[in-house]
């Protein structure tokens, strides 16, 4: 059974209270919604139309009010959907405690055109710039799947920017690679499977379940060529606060928001 199979699973077990802001409408993006109806009860923040939902044309205040019901409880997790994802950010932060200066991990469940499921990390832009912040979030993300997916051997493969062939040549380009043997040394102490496959995602995707990109920047671009270029698929992406809590977070030009509701409904615990 996929990862993905197994959170639908999960989510179907019991039909939970999902909201997710939308404000500009596609009938791709209400199919899939209509379909996430089957699978919980979805309340739509910003312009609901025959959805249940809170009716509000403030983009910042559709974000807010969105995360402060899922404090207050009236409703059991949310996707953050179309309204700005810092904002999000933000206000969860607020509502629930956390400092200021704690940074969130984040691990995209991809699947490619030829069906390979495997998460994504390091996939928004400021991530994965030193080694201290790569090693922090693999053994966040690594504990995460974990305690999701307990029967789950990890495979990681951590991307560097150049080939063994071509180390030496540029300084930038070398110091990626020495982070990705260090990130390896670091995983295989632990007794996780690793492996530095450089640029070569595509000998990643036949064994791994984890890919690392070489940074944020190029895994944001790795993470888009396959959901608008590629025809592949973000299946869900948590964002994660470890100690704190959890969303289900993606992109915003997203047209298929059935996965991300099924996520949502199966991230809640009681």
């Amino acid at each position: 059974m996929s990862l993905f199979n197994l959170l639908e699973e999960k989510a179907k077990k019991k039909k939970r209270n999902i909201g997710i802001s939308i404000f500009r409408w596609t009938d791709s993006i209400e199919e899939s919604l209509i379909k996430a109806k089957d699978v919980a009860n979805v309340i739509v923040y910003g312009d609901p139309r025959e959805f249940e939902g809170v009716k509000e044309t403030n983009e910042e205040q559709i974000g807010r009010k969105m995360v402060q019901d899922f404090k207050a409880g009236r409703i059991d997790q949310f996707v953050r959907g179309q309204v700005d994802d810092f904002g999000a950010v933000d206000e969860f932060k607020k509502q629930f405690g956390i400092p200021a200066d704690k940074k969130r991990l984040c691990a995209g469940l991809m699947q490619d055109a030829y069906k390979h499921e495997f998460f994504l990390i390091l996939a928004s832009n400021p991530e994965g710039q030193s080694l201290k912040e790569k090693i922090w979030y693999i053994d966040g993300i690594a504990d995460w799947i974990k305690d999701v997916f307990p029967h789950l051997t990890l495979k990681v493969a951590v991307m560097a920017t150049c080939r063994p062939g071509t180390y030496g040549k540029d300084p930038v380009m070398s110091k990626s690679y020495d982070e990705a043997e260090a990130v390896v040394k670091h995983l295989s102490a632990k007794s996780i499977e690793a492996k530095n496959v450089h640029i070569e995602i595509e000998n990643a995707v036949g064994w791994a379940n984890i890919i690392m990109a070489a940074n944020g920047t190029t895994g944001n671009q790795i993470f888009r060529s396959l959901v608008y270029l590629g025809k592949g698929k973000n299946l869900s992406t948590p964002t994660i606060f470890p100690g704190y809590g959890v969303y289900e977070d993606n992109s915003r030009n997203e047209l298929d928001w059935y996965p991300h509701v099924v996520t949502a409904a199966a991230l809640v615990k009681n």
